[in-house]
């Protein structure tokens, strides 16, 4: 996602698998339950926010949900997805979601926004200006008037690994990963993680359950309720580690997907693969799987198995 302040954010292109669809028109836009858009401003601290915009009541609970949860998964995962030139140079790392809604919905909508970590809260006039100047902003984009107030706000925390050496690992990987895209120099970028790591003292990084988890258990937050971010480059060599698991595989063929930045949106496709077994071929969106498995929010009493039991169930 493109980290230019106040800029409008196009979640399509490489993503449109998520979001079908959603390409840049010329046309004005429908007021919707959920906007195909979102707003990027940054936060006094440095950090950036993903703000998405609700101007239409849904019918029900669940079609907002099902309206919501593309729109947040491409949001996040177009960030966790970020090429490392983009990183090198200017970094503005996540610190919420906000959520603004502009026409009540007619039913208490936080059963259909509390799964992706949003609570609705009472925001200050300083803390809201920005976001509603550039949601007014965006509004004027469709084909009829909304309001100019929200009536609801609500907000995801984003929370990432307290581990000592999650960020440290990410700040290396800014200076000293491959500069390609992801899949261009398979099993590279987690060659060069579990370097890292070994040269810190953790040197049981493979290409195994193992391994996966134990990377797992350093760069991943198990708090229910927030999305637990990880950093973009660490999360692609995630994905990287479990490439190569499946790689290692007898009977399996894999080949990493080269994932090039869309030359109209400027954005990333996710990390998948394409697995040859018993002479079947099909892919295996991996960004999506190590996302939902380990980024998005869980509730208090979900069990949730580890990343790595979920690589060794699908590759062997």
């Amino acid at each position: 996602m493109a980290h230019d302040d106040g800029e409008a954010a196009y979640l399509p292109g490489p993503l449109d698998e998520l979001v079908p669809g959603l390409r840049r028109k010329a046309d004005k836009l429908p007021p919707l339950p959920v906007h195909p858009r979102v707003v990027r401003p940054r936060r006094p601290d440095g950090s950036s926010s993903i703000v998405m915009l609700s101007f239409r009541a849904a019918h029900n609970v669940r079609t907002l949900h099902a309206a919501l949860k593309p729109m947040v998964e491409a949001a996040v995962l177009s960030e966790l997805c970020t090429p490392v030139s983009e990183l090198a140079e200017l970094y503005a790392p996540i610190g919420e979601l906000t959520l603004l809604m502009f026409e009540d919905q007619g039913f208490d909508p936080s059963h259909a926004v509390s799964p992706f970590g949003f609570r609705r809260i009472t925001p200050g006039a300083a803390d809201l200006a920005q976001i509603l100047a550039l949601a007014r902003r965006e509004a004027q984009t469709l084909s009829e008037p909304v309001p100019d107030e929200p009536v609801a706000v609500y907000r995801a925390r984003v929370a990432r690994s307290p581990h000592p050496l999650a960020a440290p690992l990410h700040a290396a990987l800014i200076e000293h990963a491959p500069k390609g895209a992801w899949g261009r120099e398979p099993g590279l970028l987690a060659r060069t993680v579990a370097d890292w790591l070994a040269a810190q003292g953790v040197d049981d990084v493979r290409p195994t359950r193992a391994g996966i988890e134990r990377l797992e258990s350093i760069v991943t937050h198990q708090e229910p309720g927030v999305i637990r971010f990880i950093e973009p480059l660490v999360f692609q060599g995630l994905c990287d580690l479990i490439a190569v698991l499946g790689a290692s595989r007898p009977g399996l063929g894999v080949e990493w997907g080269v994932c090039e930045a869309d030359p109209d949106t400027k954005l990333v496709p996710p990390p998948v693969l394409r697995v040859t077994r018993d002479e079947e071929t099909f892919h295996v969106p991996l960004g999506e799987h190590v996302l939902r498995w380990c980024v998005m929010p869980t509730s208090p009493s979900e069990p949730v198995p580890t990343l790595g039991a979920w690589a060794e169930h699908e590759f062997v």
